[in-house]
C-alpha cells in the first residue's frame, strides 16, 4: 500500500511538472503562435501557390525552347552532313568526268541543285538557331526571375503575416482600453444621473456623458468588427475557415537590437536587390546583341540608345535604394526610441495602479479613481504594445531590405 502511495505521488509530481511547463509555454489548442501562423500561411497561401505555378510554367517553357533549339540543331547537323556527303560524291564524279566518263554529268547537275537548296536551308536553320538561342536565353531569364519572385514573396509573406498578426494584437489591446474607458464613463454617467435627481447636476452634463458613452460603444462595436475581419483574413491565409475561433499568443519584443550601419546595409541590399540585378542583366544581353548586330539599318544605334536608357534606369534604382535604406534606418531608430519611452511610461503607470489599489483598500480613493488609474495603466500598456510591435515591424522591414526586398 505504501508503494502504491509513493507511485501515485510520483505520478502527481511528474504531471505537476508537465503542467508547469505547459503553462509556462502558454500552449493551448486554440492559441496560435506567430511561428505557427507563418508556417500555416506558407503551406496554404493561394498567392504563394500562384508564384509556384508561374515558376513551373516558366520551367516548362524553358524546356520547350531548349527542345526546339536542340531539334533545330539536330536538323542543321543532318543538313550539313547531307551537304558534305553530296560534296564528296560530287568530287568523286568530278574525277570520273575528268577521266572522260560523261555519263556522270546529269548526276553532277542534280547534286549541284540539291547542294544549293541544302545551303539555303542551312542558312535558314542558322538564322533560326540564332533566334532560338535568344528565345532560350529569354526563357532562362524568365525562369530565373520566377524562382527569385517566389523566394521573395515567401519572405514577404512572412512579413505580411507578422504585420497582420501584430495588428490584431494591437487592436485587441486597444479594445481592452476602450472597454475600461466605457466602464468608467458609464459609472460617471450613472453617478451624474443620481446627482441630477438630487439637483446637484444639470441635464447638459448628463447628456454630454451619455453622448460619450454612446460614442465609445459605437467605437467598441466597430473595433470588434475590425478584429473579426482581421482574424478572418489571417484564418484564410492559414487555410482555416474564415469564422474559426482564433486566439493569438503575444510575443516578447527585444528592446535592444543591433541596427546595421548604412554602408554595410546598402552593400548587402545592392547585392540582393533583384531589380538592379535584372537591369544589369538586360544591359549585358543588349551589349551581347550589339556585338552580333548587322551593319544594315539603324539597329546598332537603337541598341546603343536602349543600353543608355537601361543605364539611366540603373542609376535611378540605385538612388531609390539608397533613399529607402536611409529612411528605414531612421524609422527603426525612431521606433526604438518610441518603444523605450512607452515601456518606461507603462512601468510607471503599472506602479501607480498597484499603489492606487492599496490606497483603495485603505479607503483613501474612490472606486471611480481606481477605475481611472486602471484605465491609465491600460492606456499606457496599449501604447507600449503598439510601439513595441511597430518597432518590431520596422526592424523586420530593415532585415528584408538586407535581403534585397524593399516595400
Amino acid at each position: 500500500m505504501k508503494g502504491k502511495i509513493i507511485l501515485l505521488l510520483t505520478v502527481l509530481i511528474v504531471l505537476g511538472g508537465f503542467s508547469k511547463v505547459y503553462a509556462a509555454e502558454n500552449v493551448k489548442e486554440d492559441v496560435i503562435t506567430l511561428e505557427q501562423a507563418v508556417e500555416l500561411a506558407e503551406e496554404n497561401s493561394r498567392n504563394l501557390t500562384k508564384y509556384e505555378i508561374s515558376k513551373q510554367k516558366a520551367k516548362y517553357q524553358l524546356y520547350e525552347k531548349e527542345d526546339q533549339y536542340d531539334e533545330t540543331g539536330y536538323e542543321s547537323v543532318a543538313l550539313l552532313n547531307r551537304y558534305n556527303n553530296l560534296s564528296e560524291e560530287y568530287s568523286t564524279l568530278q574525277e570520273q568526268l575528268n577521266e572522260g566518263d560523261t555519263s556522270v554529268v546529269s548526276r553532277m547537275n542534280e547534286i549541284e541543285e540539291e547542294m544549293d537548296m541544302i545551303w539555303e536551308d542551312i542558312d535558314t536553320q542558322s538564322e533560326a538557331l540564332e533566334s532560338l538561342s535568344d528565345d532560350v536565353r529569354d526563357a532562362e531569364n524568365n525562369y530565373d526571375d520566377a524562382v527569385v519572385a517566389e523566394e521573395n514573396y515567401q519572405k514577404q509573406l512572412e512579413f505580411i503575416v507578422e504585420e497582420l498578426y501584430t495588428t490584431i494584437l494591437i487592436e485587441e489591446e486597444y479594445l481592452l482600453t476602450l472597454n475600461k474607458e466605457y466602464e468608467l464613463k458609464l459609472n460617471l454617467l450613472n453617478k451624474e444621473k443620481a446627482k441630477l435627481q438630487l439637483g446637484r447636476s444639470t441635464q447638459l452634463n448628463v447628456d454630454q456623458l451619455s453622448m460619450d458613452v454612446t460614442e465609445l460603444n459605437k467605437e467598441i462595436i466597430e473595433l470588434n468588427s475590425l478584429i473579426r475581419n482581421l482574424k478572418g483574413e489571417l484564418n484564410d491565409m492559414m487555410g482555416r475557415e474564415y469564422n474559426d475561433e482564433l486566439s493569438l499568443a503575444p510575443f516578447e519584443i527585444q528592446e535592444n537590437v543591433e541596427i546595421p550601419e548604412y554602408d554595410a546595409l546598402l552593400s548587402k541590399a545592392v547585392r540582393e536587390y533583384d531589380t538592379i540585378a535584372v537591369i544589369k542583366r538586360d544591359i549585358e544581353n543588349k551589349e551581347d546583341d550589339l556585338d552580333s548586330v548587322d551593319d544594315d539599318g539603324y539597329q546598332e544605334e537603337l541598341l546603343e540608345l536602349e543600353i543608355k536608357e537601361e543605364e539611366l534606369e540603373l542609376e535611378n534604382e540605385k538612388y531609390k535604394l539608397k533613399e529607402a535604406i536611409n529612411n528605414l534606418i531612421t524609422e527603426v531608430k525612431s521606433k526604438q526610441e518610441e518603444y523605450q519611452s512607452a515601456l518606461i511610461n507603462y512601468k510607471n503607470a503599472q506602479k501607480k495602479y498597484d499603489w492606487d489599489k492599496k490606497r483603495f483598500e485603505l479607503g483613501q480613493i474612490s472606486k471611480l479613481d481606481l477605475i481611472q488609474s486602471e484605465l491609465d495603466c491600460l492606456s499606457a500598456k496599449d501604447k507600449n504594445v503598439s510601439a513595441g510591435y511597430s518597432f518590431y515591424l520596422a526592424y523586420r522591414s530593415l532585415k528584408l531590405a538586407e535581403a534585397g526586398i524593399i516595400d
